[in-house]
C-alpha cells in the first residue's frame, strides 16, 4: 500500500456510477484535487475511463500513485454500477491496492448534511428503481424497494426525504432540490467515507465486492452460481 510521509495512504480515487450522474474524484485523503461529473444517463460505460483519465492529468498524478480505490456500491442503475464495480476492481487488482465499497445512498445523504449542516441520520435517500417503483436508502437499514406514493413517516417519522433523480415525482421540489446537493457533494463525502473506511478496517476482497441489488430487472434472477433469466420477478 502506498503511503504518505505521515504513514497515511497518499493519493485515493473514488468511483459512483449508481445515478444518471457518473461521479470520479481523486484526492490526497479527504482533500479533493481533481473531480469529474457527467451527466451519463445510461451511458457510464463509454464516459468513465475518460473521467478516470482526465482526473489524474489534472490532478498531476499517475495511475500507478493511486493508493486506494472507493467505489459506490448502490443501490442504483443496475448497469451502471456493474460499470462502475468494474471497473474500480479491474484498477485495484492490475495496481494491486485496496478497494472499498461505499453505499451510495450514504454517501448521498453526507453530502446534504455536509452542505445544509443536517443530520444524516434523519435523510432518507430515494431514487428511480424502474419504470414505477423506488429505491429507499436509510442511514442505518439495508436498502430496500419502496412504492410511489409511500409516506415516509410510516416508515419513520422523522425521515427528510432526498429526491435523486426523481424530478416531477410527488415527493416535492424541497426533496429534489437535496438531491441536487447530495450529488453535487459526492465525490467530496465519498473521500471522507473512503477515509474512514481506510482507517478503520480491513480492505474489501475484489473478488467477493459485489453492487447492492435491491432488485434485478425483469427476466434476470439469482442463482446459485449466479444470474440467469427469469418470466418475471414482480
Amino acid at each position: 500500500m502506498k503511503l504518505d510521509e505521515a504513514g497515511t495512504v497518499a493519493h485515493r480515487l473514488v468511483i459512483d456510477t449508481a445515478t444518471r450522474q457518473s461521479t470520479v474524484a481523486l484526492g490526497r485523503g479527504r482533500t479533493m484535487l481533481a473531480e469529474s461529473i457527467r451527466v451519463s444517463e445510461h451511458r457510464h460505460g463509454a464516459l468513465l475511463l475518460e473521467q478516470i483519465a482526465d482526473v489524474l492529468e489534472r490532478a498531476g498524478v499517475a495511475r500507478r500513485d493511486i493508493a486506494a480505490i472507493g467505489v459506490g456500491t448502490g443501490p442504483g442503475s443496475f448497469t451502471g454500477l456493474r460499470v462502475g464495480l468494474a471497473t474500480a476492481k479491474t484498477l485495484a487488482y492490475a495496481l494491486g491496492v485496496p478497494i472499498f465499497g461505499i453505499p451510495t445512498g450514504r454517501a448521498i445523504a453526507c453530502g446534504v448534511a455536509d452542505a445544509e449542516g443536517t443530520d444524516a441520520s434523519q435523510l432518507a435517500v430515494i431514487l428511480p428503481a424502474g419504470a414505477r417503483d423506488h429505491y429507499l436508502a436509510l442511514p442505518d437499514d439495508e436498502p430496500r424497494l419502496l412504492a410511489p406514493g409511500t409516506d415516509l413517516a410510516a416508515i419513520r417519522a422523522d425521515l427528510v426525504a432526498v429526491a435523486v433523480d426523481l424530478a416531477g415525482t410527488d415527493l416535492g421540489p424541497e426533496a429534489t432540490g437535496r438531491g441536487v446537493v447530495g450529488l453535487r457533494g459526492l465525490g467530496d463525502a465519498m473521500l471522507a467515507l473512503l477515509d474512514e473506511r481506510v482507517a478503520s478496517g480491513p480492505a474489501d476482497d475484489v473478488a467477493a465486492l459485489v453492487p447492492v441489488y435491491v432488485a434485478l430487472p425483469r427476466g434476470i434472477a439469482p442463482t446459485v452460481g449466479g444470474m440467469a433469466w427469469s418470466p418475471d420477478l414482480r
